[in-house]
């Protein structure tokens, strides 16, 4: 392996970034994709959502789920259940001495949509629903830079009540929130929900319930067990709710496994060209061996073991900086804020994004990168037995 230093130290890198780039790769697009998951899905849609079926068609705040009581209780006594959240949910204007825009109003309980989505976590500014204002609204910072409107402003929200009238009422700004998603930070109002509910002209106004499971891949079974459960009612999955995201996971599968090729064929066309020049610069060297009687099993079997000592030097060099690399920036992060993190934010990721290290890809990733650099060597170990050893021994 060693007699000819730079030819193995060179090998041995390159099965080590080959692997180093798989496994960062890898773990990138993991932690691009849970976060935004975590963005898009925890914090804004649910794993589940339920709505009165008429709801779903024209969004008028009238129908609302008649059994929530019987619902709430039921929600609350299922383990698959990690927290609930029911709001009431109206379409309506915001309004201030600078502009008006479109927004959907959504009257909240702070406790129980605090446990379901973290909004408490995402205030930048203030204070969460706080009482120390009458009618206290919470507004995303994309919404109040766009109708110049800060801590203690007040705003004036319309809508339609549960009888078709439309009316006004007056709130002060207790906080602004900021996620990941820009552009629903700039369309979503929260209130309290007794106090948006006594606006609308009923007590127990709830047009929809968002539900986190302990499991989000449980989602499917238990839409489908409350669905039988209230089969007057709309009850949908994260994946039904924003299929864009479902997709984009599929898609991100097909992009990692075309990145992971690219890097694999790489690597190959790296180890083959060494490989060839071990052969190449051993030819007299290897017609002497077959000269003196040794088989030419055993010349195949010794390139693929040097070809597998030295990937499996590269490979356990490369799963230590990949681990280690992983590792940190999973705690420190990477700031994409100077290569378009706005943009991000536009499709709902942050700009800083923090890998996640998955030992499943990373086992799957350190086997295909061997096997990569042995089937590699088995061309120069093919040509090595296609020599004639009188030929070879004269060979320059």
């Amino acid at each position: 392996m060693w007699r000819n230093r730079q030819r193995s130290i060179v090998m041995i890198i390159a099965v080590m970034v080959g692997l180093w780039g798989g496994i960062f790769a890898a773990s990138l697009m993991f932690g691009l994709l849970n976060q935004r998951f975590k963005s898009s899905i925890e914090q804004q849609v649910s794993h589940v959502q339920i709505h009165h079926s008429e709801f779903l068609r024209d969004y008028n705040v009238k129908y609302f789920i008649q059994r929530w009581d019987d619902l709430k209780v039921e929600l609350s006594e299922d383990n698959d259940v990690l927290a609930f959240s029911g709001r009431a949910k109206v379409s309506g204007m915001i309004r201030t001495a600078t502009l008006t825009a479109g927004v959907n109003i959504m009257g909240v309980c702070p406790q129980m949509e605090a446990n379901t989505t973290s909004l408490d976590e995402n205030i930048i500014d203030g204070n969460y629903l706080d009482k120390e204002f009458r009618n206290p609204a919470l507004i995303g910072e994309s919404l109040a830079d766009k109708v110049n409107a800060r801590i203690g402003s007040r705003i004036v929200l319309t809508f339609q009540d549960v009888d078709g009238e439309l009316g006004a009422a007056s709130f002060r700004v207790a906080g602004i929130y900021r996620t990941a998603a820009t552009a629903w930070d700039e369309r979503h109002v929260f209130v309290l929900q007794d106090e948006l509910n006594e606006l609308l002209g009923y007590e127990k106004i709830v047009n929809e319930v968002g539900i986190l499971t302990d499991d989000h891949e449980k989602a499917d079974a238990f839409a489908g067990r409350y669905q039988e459960l209230y089969p007057d009612l709309e009850v949908r999955t994260w994946a039904e709710i924003s299929p864009e995201l479902a997709f984009l996971q599929e898609m991100a599968g097909m992009m990692y496994v075309i990145i992971l090729i690219v890097i694999l064929l790489a690597l190959a066309f790296g180890l083959l060209n060494t490989m060839l020049m071990a052969v190449i610069e051993r030819i007299k060297e290897l017609g002497m061996l077959m000269a003196i009687g040794m088989n030419k099993k055993r010349i195949f079997a010794m390139i693929l073991l040097e070809t597998t000592f030295l990937s499996l030097t590269g490979a356990i060099l490369g799963m230590a900086v990949g681990y280690t690399t992983t590792s940190v920036l999973s705690r420190k992060g990477i700031d994409l804020s100077a290569v378009g993190g706005d943009a991000l934010k536009d499709y709902g990721f942050d700009a800083v994004v923090y890998p996640v290290f998955e030992p499943g890809v990373f086992v799957i990733i350190t086997v295909l990168v061997i096997l990569t650099a042995l089937f590699t060597s088995i061309f120069p170990a093919l040509k090595a037995l296609r020599l004639k050893p009188a030929e070879a021994v004269q060979a320059e």
